[in-house]
């Protein structure tokens, strides 16, 4: 993970709320930091004294603390995410809740995966990895009526550093040079 606290703790959006359905599970990158983004599956109500089940999205580091597989390859099942490996299934707090290869053994309470902060607003999972100083940046037009809120990209590997594309977005004299016909044009 990148050692900036600016940067480590503050909220950065991930990824479009809706690339993560109940029972998906994906990768993604922050800050150096791989991560597995998953959602619980949703419960079809068949045991309504049963316990409610959290469907938020949750964040971690991508990596099963006993035998260091990647998280983001497992899946959902009914008790939370199992590692691609050797099943171990952790819960929606992180807490590893069965070994399958000791099924009567309550797995040690050491036995967790790390979770981040993890938050979603306005169509998008937003992430700290660390402790953030403030909240969500507020988009109070967002919920206003007549009010269009459009998520564009690009979502995924972006091969250019933040001061790059900020200055591309803000630099709007090369549009007629370099996306002519769709973005302006020189005449």
């Amino acid at each position: 993970m990148i050692d900036d606290p600016i940067l480590v703790n503050d909220w950065h959006p991930l990824c479009r709320a809706e690339a993560v359905a109940p029972g998906g599970v994906l990768s993604a990158r922050l800050l150096s930091e791989d991560l597995v983004v998953w959602r619980p599956q949703v419960v079809d109500g068949s045991n309504p004294s049963g316990p409610a089940v959290d469907n938020s999205v949750k964040v971690w580091r991508d990596l099963c603390i006993h035998r260091g597989a990647r998280l983001s390859l497992g899946q959902v099942n009914n008790r939370g995410l199992a590692c691609p490996y050797h099943g171990w299934t952790y819960d929606g707090g992180g807490r590893c809740v069965h070994i399958p290869a000791h099924p009567e053994q309550v797995p040690p309470a050491k036995a967790k995966a790390q979770s981040y902060r993890v938050q979603e607003r306005y169509g998008l999972i937003w992430v700290s990895l660390g402790d953030p100083a403030h909240d969500i940046p507020p988009f109070p037009e967002a919920g206003l009526p007549g009010y269009q809120f459009v998520l564009c990209g690009p979502f995924g590997p972006v091969h250019a550093g933040a001061p790059r594309i900020i200055e591309n977005f803000l630099d709007v004299t090369h549009f007629p040079f370099v996306h002519g016909g769709i973005l302006g044009d020189v005449e």
